[in-house]
């Protein structure tokens, strides 16, 4: 049976060993008025709840409505574990890079008579920082600020380590990186933020360029790297085939017609993409030029099959199937269209 007002507040008030006179001079009223709270022939007035609830240990909903909210309190207690929680986490690995990075400090300074590997511990732990603490930290706009603070962090880490070795790979490492999380997080921000809303329908379309652009940027920094020259010749007409190639697969996914069209349009750009490249694309290294070549069907030779000829000869039969499955699912996707056109008509 559910408590009155007046016996609720008396439990409570005997809970935490307050006479009735305690009471009153703590709210600064009478123990008469006490008296009629707990006989229910009064009510407290409104602005006295606040200080009620906080003596009886209780919150104003539960005072208002005489009984123990059981759900609350648990939710109450188990946020208070959560964050009891995320503050030993935090504090964990505070103290953790503190003891990492001060006895570094003190060894590198003592053996060395200066800093220099000292930094990349010190980059390290920084980078460290952005995955274990610096998430609780920022409270708005997570989603751009942590990849961004998680990558320039990285990006130190690289340089330092570059810089300690007298190395110049730098930007073939921040570049790759920088393509990868383009080509995860690009799409997320287009679809995600109203400022790229007239964007949005082209999202994919966005997201194909940009990683194109960023490919293109990478391969060239890796070209000059190894000190070569096959960027124009080789790199740059596959990176393009390919980019061609995924745009039009884009426009076919949004073709407002028949899945069997699709399927046989898919097929045959797969076909083009695989087989047709390595008819035209000559380089200057053998070794190369043997691997580009190992998916010409043009030097195909059923009648021998050894170590010459297998590359070519599988890769003629998987060429032959795709088309003929190409072909296959057009004639099926033309036929049902056609059919569908002549029923709507009707």
């Amino acid at each position: 049976m559910k408590n009155s007002f007046g016996e609720f507040l008396k439990q409570k008030r005997l809970e935490k060993n307050l006479t009735q006179k305690e009471l009153a001079e703590i709210l600064f009223v009478s123990s008469s008025t006490i008296s009629k709270w707990e006989k229910d022939v009064a009510h407290p007035d409104i602005t006295l709840l606040p200080k009620l609830s906080n003596i009886l240990d209780v919150t104003e909903h539960e005072l208002i409505t005489a009984s123990v909210d059981n759900s609350a309190r648990q939710e109450k207690i188990q946020a208070k574990k959560w964050r009891t929680l995320s503050f030993t986490w935090s504090l964990f690995f505070y103290i953790a890079y503190a003891i990492a990075l001060i006895p570094c400090f003190i060894c590198n300074l003592a053996i060395d008579k200066t800093l220099s590997w000292f930094f990349i511990v010190l980059s390290a732990l920084i980078l460290s920082f952005t995955f274990t603490n610096l998430p609780k930290l920022i409270k708005k706009h997570k989603l751009i600020l942590l990849p961004l603070s998680m990558y320039l962090a990285f990006c130190l880490l690289i340089g330092v380590c570059c810089i300690y070795t007298n190395g110049n790979w730098f930007f073939v490492v921040v570049t790759s990186v920088l393509l990868a999380l383009t080509m995860i997080f690009l799409p997320i921000y287009l679809n995600k933020y109203s400022i790229f809303s007239k964007a949005r329908k082209f999202s994919d379309f966005i997201t194909v360029a940009v990683s194109f652009v960023l490919l293109n940027v990478l391969l060239l920094i890796v070209e000059n790297y190894c000190n070569s020259r096959w960027f124009i010749q080789i790199a740059l007409p596959i990176t393009a085939s390919v980019f061609v190639v995924l745009n039009i697969l884009l426009c076919v996914r949004f073709l407002k017609t028949n899945k069997l069209l699709k399927t046989g349009l898919l097929l045959f750009l797969i076909k083009v993409f695989l087989f047709i490249p390595p008819l035209f694309i000559k380089v200057g290294d053998p070794l190369l030029q043997k691997e580009i070549d190992d998916f010409n069907v043009l030097l195909s030779n059923f009648a021998i099959w050894n170590e010459n000829t297998i590359d070519n000869n599988v890769a003629t039969i998987i060429f032959l199937t795709i088309i003929s499955l190409s072909i296959i699912f057009l004639g099926l996707g033309l036929y049902s269209h056609i059919k569908n056109t002549r029923a709507n008509k009707k």
